[in-house]
C-alpha cells in the first residue's frame, strides 16, 4: 500500500508542471507583444524627434507643446517658429 501511495504522490509532482505549461506560453506570448509595443513606439518617437529637429534646423532647440505643434527655440533661447507635425 506504501508503494502505492509514494507511485501516486510522485506521478502528481512529477507532472504538476503540465499544468502550468498553457499559462507560461501566454505569459511568454504576452510579453513578446509588449516588447515588440514599446519598441515601435520607442522608434515613432524617434521618428517624431527627428523630423522636429528637421523642421526647426540642425542647430536649434525644439518643445512638444500641449497642443501638439512644436516650438522651435535658437541657441540663446529666442523663440523662432511655431510648427505643426
Amino acid at each position: 500500500m506504501n508503494w502505492l501511495a509514494a507511485g501516486l504522490v510522485a506521478l502528481v509532482l512529477g507532472t504538476s508542471h503540465y499544468l502550468d505549461w498553457p499559462s507560461e506560453i501566454e505569459a511568454a506570448q504576452d510579453a513578446v507583444a509588449a516588447y515588440k509595443a514599446a519598441k515601435t513606439e520607442q522608434e515613432r518617437q524617434q521618428r517624431f524627434e527627428a523630423a522636429a529637429q528637421q523642421l526647426c534646423g540642425e542647430n536649434a532647440g525644439w518643445r512638444l507643446l500641449a497642443d501638439g505643434a512644436v516650438q522651435c527655440f535658437t541657441h540663446r533661447g529666442f523663440k523662432t517658429r511655431k510648427v505643426q507635425l
